[in-house]
């Protein structure tokens, strides 16, 4: 296996270590679809804001609403010469299709964003249209030059093995009718879905009917290394991006990873967000992240990419969370150097509550050198993911340390289900694999822990042995971008050996083949130790095959160092075999229906609260686990024993809460200054720049977007006493303004009800008025040591969702 970082300041490399999983191994088809539209609502801030519209004028505009640019290459310039204070910039598109790109957001604190709801669309490509034939159908492309898009613009290190689409190592992309088309060599038969392109004729050749053909040249759409920017509720495609680490010159020009790149020069604070919008039909990467601190991509829908939908690496604090990753590797680059996300190098990540689907590839893919900064406090998260329907791995955490895998629910993947290869200290709780493993890898599982023969050179193995060519390892230097830590650089190393890892409280359940559901082992020989050395504990699975048959093997186990692993047919015998090991486990086999889940068939993996099996067992969630799962809490509150996953996106409930999103609640403890924010990276930047050092937790859950039922609650700052003020009352608001000098509008906070309604809980403001401070709260006990302290309760204001 080889591994890499990418930087935007030198390349780094990849290659693959694997076949390309098919769907004639039992995997369902990817069926591509136009992708979708954002659907989130942004209301324009009431000042420091340039608009632009399709029908306005770069010369004569003025960027107000009245008389805005015409084009968002003209905003940007605007915004980027203004003065570097802490005034956030916003620039408001209209609705419309901004044929633009190789833009640069270079001034700090700039946010490009919809209008409201308005659909806008960033289009990195040409519309084709003339063809003649009535199948095929071709095109000598006018108008445009498609040379710089017909270049091998692809870090060879990055080529893997052979299996690529024909062309794949170039920019040249074709969607037609919003999907994109695969490639064939001049000359081949095309079948539908399919195109031709021969740059000695300029003739491009299609075999289905010319509808909304688009040709990517745009090598990318937006791009920052300045902090606090944000991107929001955008429609990002068509851009020519290529398989780079991050960048390559060729004939003079630079192609990028990523339609749209995040990024620092150097590790240092970032904070740039991209949220809710659609990245889709780029001709490699999507969304690239490198080197900046607290980013965060939440809410975003990454389809159709014709490599990875987001590759991030150095990016400390990372935060990827609510997105939809799926139907990446449309150009089926080798399959094991891609993934619907892959990251290299974060600490302290936190992936949480997203949709790897359909992608011909790994779902995520950790590759190296994730793991806590301080596993006391933080550690890597991977909770509460969905991951079906990938050609290779479902979650992948390698050569990594200090992760917690918790609350997934990972199935009908093409290989193993969750694989933790060569990492250390890694928890691995309550998840649910469900017939994975298509392939017959010998290392392949439902869930798969293997130990790696790569190690740091000299290093002395957990197991005893040195790091040496004659003990069966593979020495990696320091420098090497493939390289493996030292033992002696303390809790934190990474040997890039598997140890230390606790497997608890999972569901194991069937297998796409005759792999068994569980794999631990070192498949490599003569190396440093077994299984009961890789696994710290483990107990509480609850294993399910239909027949005993289906596989034969349950769990295969290497017992000792230098040993091979052994096939256990039972739980009974594989007991036997090890006294002491999952004695709280249980295995289940045949029936008419599945009996952990209300309904397999259907794909509901929700626990059957009738099957003792899985209700009202297990073992309680150490204290990193239950961060992880119920992220972003800092002390949340053990949940009920069961085995699999507890909570994980779009997990079936009897009614959708409109009021989920958490609602910080930070304070100024020397002017008293409450905040609540949506914006985990406003609450943490206000903590460290700012002085709102004191953090309350989540005040309660409201709506980052408009809905039936719900208000707007406008958000406004007093310059004078220095506070900020909430109301969902329009009037309220209009006299705060004009009487009591809350003359900052800083537009909606968020969205609230005001009356009740399922998962609602009455919200109440109290006011210090000799310190002209409000506060909420949900809780009556604070609301009534709120008064004794000398606080007015000034009453119900509106119902949000409860903090927990």
């Amino acid at each position: 296996m080889i591994h890499a970082c990418f930087t935007p300041l030198e390349a780094g490399g990849e290659s693959s270590d694997e076949g390309l999983t098919t769907a004639s191994q039992g995997l369902v088809a990817h069926v591509y679809s136009r992708p979708p539209v954002p659907t989130a609502f942004y209301e324009p801030p009431s000042a420091n804001a340039v608009f632009v519209a399709p029908g306005g004028n770069d010369s004569t505009g003025t960027g107000t609403e009245a008389q805005p640019y015409q084009t968002l290459g003209r905003a940007l310039q605007v915004v980027n010469a203004k003065p570097a204070d802490a005034t956030t910039w916003t620039v408001v598109l209209k609705a419309g299709t901004y044929r633009e790109g190789e833009l640069t957001v270079s001034r700090a604190r700039v946010t490009v964003q919809r209008y409201k709801g308005d659909v806008v669309s960033l289009r990195g490509s040409v519309a084709v249209t003339g063809f003649s034939g009535s199948g095929p159908y071709t095109k000598t492309l006018s108008g445009f030059d498609p040379t710089p898009v017909e270049v091998d613009c692809a870090d060879a290190v990055l080529l893997g093995q052979a299996g690529r689409d024909y062309g794949a190592e170039t920019p040249f992309a074709v969607t037609r009718a919003g999907i994109p088309l695969r490639r064939v060599a001049p000359g081949a038969p095309l079948s539908s879905g399919q195109y031709r392109y021969d740059a000695a004729t300029n003739v491009l050749t299609l075999a289905d009917s010319p509808t909304e053909v688009e040709v990517a040249l745009k090598r990318w759409a937006l791009r920052t290394n300045a902090p606090l920017v944000k991107f929001a509720g955008l429609d990002v495609q068509n851009y020519a991006t290529c398989t780079v680490n991050w960048s390559r010159t060729v004939n003079g020009l630079t192609y990028y990873k990523g339609a749209v790149l995040l990024y620092r020069d150097t590790e240092s604070d970032s904070g740039a967000v991209l949220e809710n919008s659609t990245v889709a039909n780029n001709a490699a990467n999507g969304v690239a992240v490198a080197h900046g601190r607290d980013i965060r991509l939440s809410g975003n829908v990454l389809v159709n990419n014709g490599w990875t939908g987001a590759q991030a690496s150095n990016a400390q604090r990372l935060i990827v969370e609510d997105n939809v990753m799926s139907y990446n590797n449309v150009r089926r680059w080798a399959n094991t150097v891609e993934a619907g996300m892959k990251v290299t190098f974060i600490r302290d990540g936190v992936v949480f509550n997203n949709l790897f689907e359909h992608n011909a590839a790994n779902g995520f893919w950790c590759d190296q050198g994730c793991g806590a900064t301080n596993p006391g406090n933080r550690w890597f998260i991977l909770a509460r993911n969905v991951a079906r329907y990938n050609d290779d791995k479902g979650l992948f955490y390698e050569v990594s340390h200090h992760g917690v895998l918790a609350s997934n629910v990972v199935h009908d993947n093409g290989r193993t289900g969750i694989a933790v290869f060569g990492s250390r200290n890694v928890q691995l709780w309550n998840n649910t694999a469900v017939d994975n493993d298509a392939s017959s890898d010998g290392y392949s599982a439902n869930v798969s822990i293997v130990d790696d023969k790569r190690c740091f050179t000299n290093d002395v193995l957990p197991g005893g042995k040195a790091c040496t060519t004659a003990n069966g390892c593979d020495p990696q230097v320091a420098g090497n971008y493939d390289h493996c830590e030292p033992s002696s650089v303390g809790p934190l190393a990474n040997t890039c050996n598997a140890e230390a890892v606790v497997l608890m409280n999972n569901v194991l359940s069937g297998s796409l083949s005759a792999r068994p559901l569980l794999n631990v082992d070192d498949p490599n020989p003569a190396t440093a130790y077994g299984a009961p050395a890789i696994l710290q504990a483990h107990d509480f699975q609850a294993y399910y095959r239909a027949s005993t048959s289906a596989p034969a093997t349950l769990i295969r186990f290497q017992r000792a160092a230098n040993t091979s692993a052994a096939s256990y047919a039972s739980l009974a015998a594989f007991r036997a075999a090890n006294p002491g090991r999952e004695p709280q486990s249980v295995e289940r086999s045949g029936g008419t229906r599945h009996p952990f889940f209300v309904n397999a068939a259907v794909k509901d993996f929700t626990q059957d609260p009738a099957s003792a099996d899985v209700w009202g067992r297990g073992q309680a969630l150490p204290s990193e686990v239950l961060k992880a799962v119920y992220w972003p809490q800092a002390s949340p509150a053990q949940p009920p024993a069961r085995i699999g996953a507890i909570e994980w996106r779009d997990k079936a409930v009897a009614a959708p809460c409109d009021v989920s999103a958490p609602v910080h609640h930070r304070r100024n403890p020397t002017s008293g200054d409450h905040l609540f924010t949506t914006m985990l990276s406003e609450a943490e930047s206000a903590g460290r720049d700012w002085g709102y050092t004191d953090d309350l937790g989540i005040a309660f859950r409201a709506s980052t977007t408009a809905a039936t039922g719900l208000s707007p609650v406008y958000r406004l700052y007093n310059p004078t006493v220095l506070e900020h003020f909430w109301t969902i009352d329009a009037a309220e608001k209009q006299g705060a303004q004009s009487t009591y000098g809350y003359t900052t509008d800083e537009g909606i906070g968020f969205y609230a009800a005001t009356a009740p309604g399922p998962c609602r809980v009455p919200v109440y403001r109290l006011v210090h008025a000799a310190a002209s401070r409000h506060t909420f709260t949900t809780s009556q006990a604070e609301r009534a040591s709120l008064v004794a302290s000398g606080w007015t309760d000034e009453g119900l204001r509106f119902y949000a969702g409860a903090p927990q």
